[in-house]
């Protein structure tokens, strides 16, 4: 099956920008993202949530969202690709990312590793945005509309 349009940085910000609107909606809450997700067993979530965090440097253990990627992949890939994704996290750490980096598991790995940090599927669906693992990963900074604390905690020295 062919992959989304892989995801740039423009296309990024501008999708979750325009996902501030969004949360408020009753869709989403990723209820309607959940097709495939009870076919999925508790170990190829583990599998999977294992590989993506060894490959992106994460270490993210919300189930319930590994849960919907999963289920966007089942959408997205074949079962051979899914298989040879999963069978990375059999592999010791080291040469997990080297065997991700072999065609033809390479655009596999991309298209996981762009949906597990940024929460997207490709252009135009949002499974999450607060919860995305991209946020975590800067600590620099927090998702538009989220309060940081306090009134005056801007006012701070970092930590």
């Amino acid at each position: 099956m062919p992959l989304p349009d892989p995801a740039s940085r423009r296309r990024f910000l501008l999708a979750l920008s325009g996902c501030v609107a969004a949360i408020a909606a009753p869709t989403s809450s990723g209820a309607w993202a959940a097709t495939g997700a009870d076919s999925i067993s508790a170990s190829q979530v583990q599998a999977f949530t294992a590989v993506c965090n060894a490959l992106a440097g994460t270490r993210i253990a919300n189930e319930a969202l590994a849960r919907q990627y999963l289920a966007v992949l089942v959408e997205h890939l074949d079962s051979a690709q899914r298989e040879a994704l999963l069978a990375l996290a059999q592999l010791p750490a080291g040469e997990q990312i080297a065997a991700s980096l072999r065609k033809p598991l390479r655009e596999v790995a991309e298209f996981a590793l762009q949906l597990w940090m940024s929460g997207m599927v490709g252009n135009d669906r949002v499974l999450t945005y607060l919860d995305a693992p991209v946020w975590s990963t800067l600590s620099f900074t927090k998702p538009p509309g989220v309060c940081g604390g306090a009134f005056g905690y801007w006012a701070d020295a970092p930590a």
